[in-house]
């Protein structure tokens, strides 16, 4: 027992320093284009971390801007690359709390729609990150004047890279767990339905691709063109599946299928075709190759019970 304690306590240290650290402001001089700004940043084991929306401001009306949005429903941060961005009041400012409450940033973000990491803090809510990783991916100058102190920006392009190196994947087949990725929900319960019903509950999709590997992979409905891409969980993989939606919808023997045209799914119109005195169910999938129902292949499912 002592032997478990004792294990327990050294994986709640590993994990408090993995997710918390040493949180100091610093006043780092930095200047846009040879004139200096006022940002809030702060040291974090020797990095200087700045907030994202700070850059932002700063960058707006110039050859690098680059706009940032909150999309609530994806819960992701959004950069658009030559976009302007709308100030906000809290941007530029800074704060005089001096009780910091610092973690790693879970964030999940996107530049131009791709998926990006960052190795980034959350600060008393809001996101900070690396400037030169910011520079790097997004695509605009940053530097150090190592005899001034201070970190320069200018309004000059660069070509932007990835922070990591990505290898390129051939998905082969598409392998799907739908006993793992169903939940069931009682009918009365349920008010309206959507396609990230049925992609937030595919937590089992698995990629073989060339090399005879296995990739994890995530469902993410986009809305642009009402599809459903699978993409591998990990970012070091590069490669993706996209599909049409397909709704199947099962009670007992009998089955029909649905071609989903936006995210909003006609549970009214389901209901309609079912004995809604006994359960049913639902099957987000696809064809596989084609347009037969024969050919559907399930992805999640949610079944309807009284």
């Amino acid at each position: 027992m002592k032997k478990i304690l004792v294990l327990s306590l050294f994986l709640c240290t590993l994990i408090a320093k993995n997710v918390y650290a040493k949180v100091l402001p610093t006043d780092q001089k930095v200047t846009f284009d040879n004139n200096e700004v006022k940002l809030e940043a702060y040291n974090i084991d020797g990095n200087n971390y700045f907030k994202l929306r700070d850059i932002a401001a700063i960058l707006n009306n110039s050859k690098v801007q680059f706009n940032v949005e909150y999309n609530e429903e994806k819960k992701i941060i959004e950069i658009s690359r030559d976009k302007s961005y709308t100030k906000l009041s809290s941007d530029l400012t800074t704060t005089e709390n001096k009780n910091l409450d610092a973690k790693k940033s879970t964030q999940n973000i996107t530049i131009d729609g791709n998926e990006i990491y960052y190795d980034g803090y959350n600060i008393n809510g809001n996101n900070y990150f690396k400037l030169r990783d910011l520079g790097q991916t997004i695509g605009f100058y940053v530097d150090y004047d190592e005899k001034e102190d201070t970190v320069i920006i200018k309004s000059e392009k660069i070509e932007p890279t990835d922070l990591i190196q990505r290898e390129k994947i051939e998905i082969k087949a598409i392998a799907t767990d739908i006993i793992s990725n169903s939940k069931s929900i009682k009918i009365s319960d349920i008010k309206s339905l959507k396609i990230e019903d049925f992609t937030s509950i595919a937590k089992s999709i698995v990629f073989l691709v060339n090399g005879e590997k296995q990739v994890s992979a995530k469902a993410i409905y986009e809305a642009s063109n009402n599809s459903v891409v699978l993409k591998p969980v990990h970012l070091k993989y590069d490669g993706k599946f996209v599909i049409s939606p397909i709704l199947k919808i099962e009670q007992g023997e009998k089955s029909e299928f649905m071609a989903l045209k936006s995210n909003e799914i006609n549970l009214d119109e389901i209901l309609k075709s079912v004995d809604k005195k006994k359960k049913f169910k639902l099957i987000l999938g696809f064809y596989e190759d084609e347009n037969k129902n024969s050919n559907f292949k399930s992805l999640s499912a949610i079944e309807f019970k009284n």
